[in-house]
């Protein structure tokens, strides 16, 4: 077989020769690390096409994430969640509120006692009521409405010194729920005719 004839092996020997001789001047440590880089990244992509839990998108969220921590900026876990108002402060312990107006022919609360006023979840709360009857006859009844952040309970207050025309009502329960940014009480006082209710609104 001619060695000189198109297509032959001399052809593919003389290109291998020509490559030789152009990669003769590089070092050969270069050359490897050029060969490490070109098959980390030909492992790198095959992977990242193959596997399902990785995804270009997912390796650049990452990448931002990272970059933004170097620099010192607080990265949101969701940026739709919408952001809470502040906390507003709240008077400490044992409260007492002077209750103003009223409805003719309704008794009237005039004094509201809150102890404490900012318990902890799960602790006990008490309150005392001061309830005239006015011109419309006994109190019948005397309840409170409190309203926290998920919840919406009535308590019945039991008179518990004084008279039903000029008395005392009061109740204890248990702070069931938070109050960070609801917080209220109503309180409603009735006779066998008609009621009359205030709110005390905290938060």
């Amino acid at each position: 077989m001619d060695k000189n004839l198109p297509g032959g092996s001399s052809s593919s020997l003389s290109l291998f020769e020509k490559i030789r001789e152009k990669l003769s001047g590089i070092p050969t440590v270069f050359l490897v690390f050029l060969a490490v880089l070109f098959v980390t990244l030909v492992l790198g992509g095959t992977y990242i096409l193959l596997s399902p839990d990785v995804s270009p998108k997912s390796l650049l969220e990452k990448l931002l994430k990272k970059e933004q921590l170097h620099q010192g900026i607080e990265v949101d876990k969701n940026i739709w969640e919408p952001a809470k108002p502040p906390i507003k402060p709240l008077a400490h312990g044992k409260q007492t509120y002077l209750v103003s107006g009223g409805k003719k022919g309704a008794p009237k609360p005039t004094e509201v006692v809150i102890d404490p006023l900012d318990p902890a979840q799960g602790a006990t709360q008490s309150a005392t009521v001061k309830v005239l009857a006015m011109e419309a006859g006994p109190v019948t009844k005397v309840s409170i409405q409190l309203i926290t952040d998920s919840k919406n309970k009535i308590y019945p207050l039991q008179l518990t010194s004084g008279t039903d025309l000029d008395g005392i009502w009061g109740a204890t329960w248990v702070m069931e729920d938070s109050y960070n940014y609801k917080y209220q009480m109503a309180i409603k006082a009735e006779n066998a005719q008609d009621s009359w209710s205030v709110t005390l609104t905290f938060r």
